[in-house]
C-alpha cells in the first residue's frame, strides 16, 4: 500500500530536481562569426544582455547588449 506513493512522490522529486538543475536555462547559446573566426555567445532569453566567449578571459559582457 505504500509502495505507489513512495514510487509516486519519487517520481515527482526526480521531476522537480530535473526542472530545477537541468532543464530550465536561463541562457541560449549561439555562435557569432567575425574576421572568419565563430566566437560563442551567450543570451539571457529573459533580460536579453549577451556575453562573448574570450579564451583565458572568459565570458564578457557586451557593451552594446540592452
Amino acid at each position: 500500500m505504500n509502495k505507489p506513493i513512495v514510487w509516486v512522490a519519487g517520481v515527482l522529486l526526480l521531476l522537480f530536481a530535473f526542472s530545477i538543475l537541468i532543464y530550465p536555462t536561463p541562457y541560449r547559446y549561439l555562435e557569432f562569426e567575425r574576421d572568419g573566426s565563430m566566437y560563442p555567445v551567450k543570451v539571457n532569453v529573459i533580460t536579453g544582455h549577451t556575453q562573448h566567449y574570450i579564451p583565458g578571459s572568459g565570458w564578457i559582457k557586451d557593451s552594446d547588449s540592452q
